[in-house]
């Protein structure tokens, strides 16, 4: 419990971290002492989202589709996890980079705290402004809103993936780019996959 209450609080820190000073806090990430255990508080907000997600599109009338809905999405997220971790791996040693696998680990991980804040936020407003949603004024300013929070959480992606490659393989801006277009084609395919499946409308990446 103690080690528990402890890896809370630098989650917790870390959290922070990520949103006031994520170039700081990313390289105290890299760290060898940084105990990868304190991540498994990333993947309880995953699970709890995916536990609400499944809630909202199947209700509590069937536990036996709930659970094949929860099922499927927590799988298919494991899955592209997995594979994109490994894909940093494969190509870090492909550019000639030091790839350190664990760190990688901890960093993609962090680099998830935006998009599950973002389909939280997404599905709350489902639920309480479901759509069709009308063109009046307040419509409008509801839509500029939810773009604009949308595209805040997407440049601080998009920082954190950079940081990820950048402290997880070492490699500077150019090797970065090349990382990306080998990376990024294959994450398309996933969750084009994934989408024809009916498992992800939108990619959790």
């Amino acid at each position: 419990m103690l080690k528990a209450f402890r890896l809370l609080i630098f989650f917790g820190k870390n959290l922070v971290g990520c949103i006031n000073k994520p170039y700081v806090t990313y390289r105290k990430l890299t760290d060898e002492k940084t105990d990868p255990w304190q991540i498994l508080y990333i993947f309880i907000l995953v699970v709890g989202y995916f536990t609400f997600a499944s809630l909202l599109r199947t209700g509590m009338r069937n536990p036996f589709l709930l659970t094949i809905k929860f099922n499927s999405l927590f799988l298919a997220f494991i899955i592209g996890f997995l594979l994109t971790v490994l894909l940093f791996v494969l190509v870090g040693k492909i550019v000639g980079s030091q790839v350190q696998p664990k760190t990688i680990f901890v960093l993609w991980s962090y680099s998830l705290l935006p998009t599950i804040i973002w389909f939280f936020v997404t599905s709350v407003l489902y639920v309480i402004l479901p759509p069709p949603r009308t063109l009046t004024f307040l419509g409008k300013i509801y839509s500029v809103i939810y773009v604009a929070f949308s595209m805040a959480l997407l440049w601080w992606k998009l920082i954190l993936y950079y940081l990820t490659l950048r402290f997880g393989l070492r490699i500077d801006l150019f090797r970065i780019t090349l990382v990306s277009t080998l990376v990024i084609p294959c994450l398309v395919g996933y969750s084009l996959l994934m989408y024809r499946m009916g498992i992800f409308r939108i990619p959790f990446i």
